[in-house]
């Protein structure tokens, strides 16, 4: 497959991904970076390693950020999940600790599992519930309504009560 195809092919991928997909896909970009991190390292080609482990962390820190952290428990813990991952990730990075690298992997194995497991079970994207749609940002905008001169009340207003 050629690289143009290649890209194509991936970025079809990306386009038509259900969100959970999408969330499937980073994961393992993660893990992918991950590995190539500790393979530059066994081949003392520090300059990938460190190109490697930056790209690791830029997808962990983007699966942090896209978390939407409420009142939830579970959105809590996997938020701390992902902030163990990254700064295990920073810590590997300043020390070339391959072990705190191969910990983040296996993290992140699991959370692949997990989310693969979500996809099976779940291939289509969820329909946004009336919570869900309420919840998002709003604009409210109030009616345009003409009033004509004599319609609008005169004199004073009391506001006290």
């Amino acid at each position: 497959m050629n690289h143009q195809a290649r890209e194509a092919y991936i970025e079809d991928q990306i386009l038509t991904a259900t969100p959970q997909k999408l969330r499937l896909m980073l994961i393992e970009g993660a893990i992918r970076f991950a590995k190539r991190t500790l393979l530059h390292w066994e081949n003392r080609d520090n300059e990938q390693a460190l190109e490697s482990i930056i790209r690791c962390r830029n997808i962990v820190s983007e699966l942090l950020s896209s978390i939407r952290v409420d009142e939830s428990e579970l959105t809590k813990q996997v938020a701390s999940l992902y902030l163990f991952v990254f700064q295990h990730l920073t810590e590997a990075q300043l020390r070339r600790d391959v072990k705190l690298v191969e910990e983040s992997i296996g993290i992140l194995e699991i959370e692949r599992e997990t989310w693969r497991q979500l996809c099976e079970e779940m291939p289509t994207a969820p329909v946004p519930t009336v919570e869900h749609l309420a919840a998002g940002p709003q604009e409210i905008i109030a009616p345009m309504v003409a009033y004509s001169d004599s319609d609008l009340p005169s004199g004073s207003i009391n506001l006290d009560a």
